[in-house]
């Protein structure tokens, strides 16, 4: 039996993000990353909330949600982990958030759950 090894990749991909009402609620952050992964259109989905339920009650949450809004133009890290020529796996970098929008409050977050589709969750 022959064993792959996992290579990880990094690549630069713009965002979005979206947050309608019951997101907004519920205090979770949608970050969507997309583009030409490995010759092929993607859309890597990460759903946050705040590690420190203090960030709610600071304000932080809305600050961070008004940045999102804002981020035409953004690119972040995505690291790819790649087996076989594949990708099994993904990690939007949160500290190159942070620099997007020279703000380390981003680097608070926690990851609550991803996917890697082939559609805009959003359309």
């Amino acid at each position: 039996m022959f064993f792959s090894k996992i290579e990880n990749v990094e690549l630069v991909l713009p965002f979005k993000s979206k947050a309608n009402k019951e997101e907004f609620e519920a205090g979770v952050i949608e970050i969507e990353a997309y583009g030409n992964v490995f010759g092929e259109e993607k859309y890597c989905y990460a759903m946050y909330d705040m590690t420190d339920a203090k960030m709610y009650v600071n304000k932080d949450y809305e600050d961070i949600i008004s940045l999102l809004r804002n981020s035409t133009g953004k690119n972040i890290k995505v690291n790819f982990k790649i087996k076989k020529g594949k990708v099994k796996d993904f990690e939007i970098d949160l500290e190159s958030l942070a620099l997007a929008y020279n703000d380390e409050r981003f680097c608070k977050l926690d990851l609550l759950a991803s996917g890697l589709n082939d559609k805009d969750v959003w359309r």
